[in-house]
């Protein structure tokens, strides 16, 4: 299963916290936002990683190259903000079946197979 994690956001009601790196790499507990959310989703069985990537995307591209815990990533960029629906569709591109979409800065802690399968 695919999943397209968006990660562009300034996350300007974050600041001072955002000022130097991108909402999704704002750490809550030490784990930045983006690793809780690759974490449940490897739990799901996801075999592949879209990230849909904006402001500041470099810190994101630099920390996670082209995999995390050993499932690809592949970068999609929005150039500018222009909305989620606009953001997913960035990601289009790369996505070539059914996928579970997640936001990079959301801390889930249900059950997220079943909430996936209903």
């Amino acid at each position: 299963m695919q999943a397209v994690v968006l990660a562009v956001g300034k996350g300007d009601r974050l600041r001072p916290l955002t000022d130097d790196k991108p909402k999704a790499l704002v750490e809550v507990d030490g784990t930045p936002h983006i690793e809780d959310v690759f974490d449940n989703l490897l739990e799901l069985g996801v075999t592949k990683l879209v990230v849909v990537v904006g402001y500041q995307k470099e810190q994101i591209i630099e920390r996670y190259g082209d995999e995390y815990e050993g499932i690809p990533i592949t970068y999609a960029h929005q150039r500018e903000q222009l909305g989620l629906a606009h953001a997913i569709l960035q990601a289009e591109p790369h996505v070539d079946d059914d996928f579970v979409l997640m936001l990079g800065d959301n801390v889930f802690r249900a059950n997220l197979a079943d909430f996936v399968n209903r």
